[in-house]
């Protein structure tokens, strides 16, 4: 590892087993598990022995004080870096965990993979912390060490740093130095009693050595030799400037004499004038009436006039006048009460964000401009991806609870449905299911674009699936839709719900780009490998077809070539007067990678857009489904004999399984939590009266939830049969649940005929295997 190895990691988590085995998966990983517990008193006192720099932190904990309270605790008794590992997701536990500022935010339940990720990046960060520090350490020591003296100033010459060498040669104290002006402290004067400025190093002129004399507190003139450097910040800012100097020996050389001045500016400017003539960026000097008494090179390029027409102009008068509404009360502050303020100005001919600093200067103010639209831009996306982990939060909870209520809101419409249909015909009932159903699509979209979503795969016929979108989708009006779908496609391995969402966001873009109406093209062909687009597709040819293309091809305006980078970008939309959300494309773009599969666009202004979806043949879909939601095995009502047992947290929910299951002649044991389901199933197993079934809800708030209690119900019955229900659709569970010992999932929400005759067709898959 690379260095990683070393960070040492404390597990705050109140489910005993689940603490042990993060330990151990991070152990083998190679980092350093310090300790696990799951009290605060525990963990604080965990920190005080052994200085952790990572805790993984759960917010329940066993004990009156929770994960987050423990967390600010801690981080008061020394650095520590924090990344919560829970299942809550509600808005008040994020923003209060937000307010610690943690490395990460990892929803339960989750996989190793997610674990691995979210540790990976966390120490990244405490490492490049660490060095930081150590770096600052070792410098503030070399600096203190040093017989040079040394003088760090801001750009307003206002000292921040002065060592004991410098303290002693000027006869400045180091305490009553820091906060002072550098000219106060660092009074220098060339051999002919002129006041001597501060000469810094730049790209194109190297640091030189000068001797001149410097006048010391008590009023001494001491011959130094002395050079200056700007000193700049990470991202190339100018912050202010570094003087090396020591002490010469005197010699016969005359003690110049300093001659008095009555120019009030004089101090002020002298420590500057270098920095000012130095620095690339553009900088001018203002007077207290705003108008400019200098600028540079770069100011003078910035605003596009020469020297002339530029000094003696109002400072107002160069920006538009809703800039000096927006900046002037701030600006006009900092000059009343000299203080320093950062301000961010946006040049809109010039299509510039520009920051602004400003410090007292004479009698007005130094204002010194840094481009930084690049640096906005990147802000802008990091507050979108931002945003987008903040929704990803949100939608599993959401997602987790409304899909509850929407198995109960479906169910009983579809049971009200089967038994009135041979009374009375309701169409109301019909239209309020399919309303269901559709809201079910609005929250697995969220889903897929939070968190892009794993799908959840089933052996499909694309022609066929293609078919039936087209058949349900409400056509626009004056557009010709037609179809060009090529026989003997492959059968892929596919999530049907994601790729109908996938379809309708792009046939929805074709539509609105053709509002006076038009033609959209749909192909679907199979792919040859040797084809160059889309890209990053395996070359070698193969027999069988590697996958299917989908193209959409549209007559509309088409796409400026200046916004195709751009599409796939979340919230990037040339429609937001129509309030587009410029997330459709995201969307599309999340489902075809979590495929395998990937997505393209071409488009000509003027003559429309072509986008291509490239999808595999996946053999590991069958897994899912290979005794999923098939018909083969529906039966007639099950007999008295079988047993299954319910492992559901929402009574409602609870209660549609039961109604559903003891309707078809099933004998049904409900639970509540994951303990108490491998309880009731040890105990029918050691009276003989066996399960048959065990239907387990994945996430249980606050409990066992069922990939932990299937790990324990395999112990106990290693042929033990289980299906996995969830509303958690992204979850890895739900994607592959052979790999976690399920024989099949039930998404929620579900309308009961689909419950049932996935219960039929496991159960009888079971009989047939034996």
């Amino acid at each position: 590892m690379t260095g990683l190895d070393r960070l040492r990691i404390l597990i705050v988590e109140n489910e005993g087993l689940v603490g042990c085995d993060m330990a151990a998966f991070l152990n083998d990983l190679g980092y350093r598990v310090v300790g696990t517990c799951s009290t605060s008193d525990d963990a604080l006192r965990l920190y005080d022995d052994l200085r952790p720099d990572l805790v993984l932190m759960d917010v329940h904990l066993d004990g009156a004080v929770d994960g987050i309270e423990t967390a600010r605790r801690l981080q008061q008794r020394g650095p520590v870096a924090i990344v919560y590992v829970t299942a809550c997701a509600d808005l008040d536990t994020v923003n209060r965990a937000r307010e610690t500022h943690p490395q990460g935010y990892l929803l339960k339940p989750f996989s190793h993979d997610d674990l691995r990720l979210t540790v990976e990046v966390a120490a990244t960060r405490v490492q490049e912390e660490i060095a930081r520090r150590r770096r600052e350490h070792s410098y503030a020591e070399m600096f203190e060490s040093l017989a040079d003296g040394v003088i760090v100033a801001d750009l307003a010459g206002v000292i921040a740093f002065i060592n004991p060498a410098a303290a002693r040669i000027t006869g400045w104290s180091q305490d009553i130095s820091v906060g002072r002006s550098l000219h106060e402290v660092f009074r220098i004067y060339y051999a002919s009693g002129e006041p001597a400025t501060v000469e810094l190093a730049t790209p194109a002129k190297a640091p030189s050595e000068r001797v001149v004399w410097l006048t010391t507190h008590d009023g001494r003139r001491v011959p130094v030799q002395d050079r200056s450097t700007p000193l700049r910040d990470q991202s190339g800012q100018l912050t202010g400037v570094v003087i090396l100097f020591r002490a010469q020996a005197i010699t016969s050389v005359e003690v110049p004499a300093v001659p008095p001045t009555n120019d009030p500016n004089a101090t002020a400017q002298a420590p500057l004038v270098d920095v000012v003539e130095s620095i690339s960026d553009p900088l001018i000097a203002l007077d207290g009436s705003w108008r400019l008494t200098y600028a540079n090179a770069s100011a003078k390029q910035l605003f596009s006039r020469q020297e002339a027409r530029l000094l003696g102009a109002g400072f107002w008068d160069l920006l538009p006048a809703a800039t000096r509404e927006e900046h002037y009360a701030a600006l006009g502050h900092a000059m009343l009460h000299r203080q320093p303020v950062t301000r961010e100005v946006y040049l809109e001919e010039r299509q510039l964000w520009i920051e602004l600093r400003a410090y007292p200067f004479a009698e007005g103010l130094l204002l010194l401009l840094q481009d930084i639209t690049s640096r906005r831009e990147e802000a802008e996306r990091r507050s979108r991806l931002d945003r987008l982990e903040s929704l990803g939060l949100l939608a599993r909870g959401f997602a987790h609870e409304f899909n509850n209520l929407l198995t109960v809101l479906l169910g009983n419409l579809s049971l009200a449905e089967m038994r009135l249909r041979t009374v009375i015909q309701l169409p109301e009932l019909h239209t309020a299911k399919q309303a269901t159903l559709q809201a079910q699509g609005l929250v697995q979209q969220l889903l897929t674009f939070a968190r892009g979503g794993a799908p959840i795969k089933r052996p499909t016929q694309p022609g066929e699936l293609i078919e039936q979108f087209f058949l349900h989708h409400s056509r626009a009006p004056r557009i010709e839709y037609r179809l060009e779908i090529a026989p003997e496609l492959p059968t892929l391995a596919v999530d049907p719900a994601q790729l109908r969402r996938l379809l309708g966001n792009l046939i929805r873009n074709a539509e609105q780009a053709q509002p006076q109406g038009g033609v959209i093209t749909l192909r679907c062909r199979a792919h040859d490998p040797g084809e160059s687009y889309p890209h990053e597709l395996p070359t070698d040819h193969q027999e069988s077809p590697a996958g299917i293309i989908i193209e959409i091809i549209d007559r509309g305006e088409g796409i400026p070539a200046e916004n195709l980078p751009h599409i796939f970008e979340p919230y990037f939309s040339t429609r937001k007067a129509e309030n587009a959300t410029g997330l459709g494309l995201t969307v599309c773009e999340s489902i075809a990678k979590a495929h395998g599969g990937s997505i393209s666009v071409r488009s000509e202004l003027g003559k429309g857009t072509s986008v291509s979806l490239y999808l595999p043949v996946d053999a590991d879909g069958e897994e899912v489904d290979a005794i999923g939601l098939s018909r083969a095995f529906e039966s007639s009502p099950a007999a008295v004999s079988t047993r299954i047992l319910v492992l559901e947290d929402d009574p409602l929910v609870r209660a549609l399984i039961v109604r559903n299951l003891t309707s078809q002649n099933y004998e049904v044991v409900e639970t509540s939590e994951g303990s108490e389901t491998v309880r009731v199933y040890q105990e029918a197993m050691q009276s003989g009266r066996t399960f048959d079934l065990v239907i387990l809800d994945l996430s249980i708030p606050n409990g066992m939830g069922g990939v932990r209690a299937m790990e324990k119900l395999r112990q106990i019955d290693p042929e033990v049969l289980a299906i996995v229900s969830s509303g958690y659709s992204d979850d890895p569970v739900m994607a592959k649940p052979a790999s976690y010992g399920f024989a099949a999932v039930l998404p929620k929400p579900y309308e009961p005929a689909d419950m049932l005759r996935l219960v039929r067709s496991v159960l009888n898959q079971r009989a047939v295997g034996r």
